[in-house]
């Protein structure tokens, strides 16, 4: 014979357990773009560390990074690569700036559409900056406060030929991570670690 093991007092607990988390974590058709961003922006100057994979058909194994990322002020970016060898990426809003052993080059972004959107797209999301945001990619919000996804399509034909998309997660307090896919399927996904807490 099966007991009944129903406790009022336990049951109700649960419940206002669950009605908690609906609060903290409220799905994506109650929030907004806005929302969102607002609360995983960062304040310039501002510096996160990260672990980056890139795959690649013609390699056997995935390429890993390590390195961070720093968001100077608005429209500057730098990309300092750590391991597994030392290069430095300086983004303005006219042109990448490209430090590898000793030797730097200066390319104009008004040549590469795809890595403009791209860049841009990540300042947008750092900046805090949906109009922004929307103005390059078609934009599609799902999961909650708490554990939300960005799935970003380039509006542009020309950016669309060589980037398919970018996959933003996030939650209620920062980035986590983001991918990138580009139509040769090649592909990378960069991770922003935890930052350390001063004893």
């Amino acid at each position: 014979m099966i007991q009944n093991t129903y406790d009022p007092q336990k049951t109700g607990i649960v419940l206002k357990l669950f009605f908690v988390l609906l609060v903290l974590c409220e799905p994506a058709y109650a929030l907004d773009l806005r929302t969102i961003l607002e609360n995983s922006a960062v304040t310039a100057p501002s510096r996160v560390d990260f672990r980056e994979e890139r795959h690649n058909p013609m390699l056997k194994e995935p390429i890993v990074l390590t390195g961070y990322l720093e968001y100077l002020r608005p429209g500057h970016l730098r990309k300092v690569i750590e391991t597994p060898v030392k290069e430095t990426f300086l983004v303005t809003d006219d042109y990448i700036e490209i430090d590898r052993d000793g030797k730097t080059r200066r390319l104009p972004l008004s040549k590469s559409k795809p890595i403009r959107a791209m860049l841009g797209g990540i300042e947008a999301i750092l900046a805090g900056q949906p109009d922004k945001l929307e103005s390059m990619f078609h934009i599609e919000l799902s999961g909650s406060s708490c554990s939300w996804e960005l799935m970003l399509e380039p509006r542009s034909k020309r950016v669309a030929s060589h980037l398919t998309h970018l996959l933003v997660k996030g939650d209620d307090e920062t980035l986590l991570s983001i991918r990138t896919d580009m139509k040769n399927s090649e592909w990378s996904l960069m991770e922003i670690l935890p930052t350390a807490v001063e004893p």
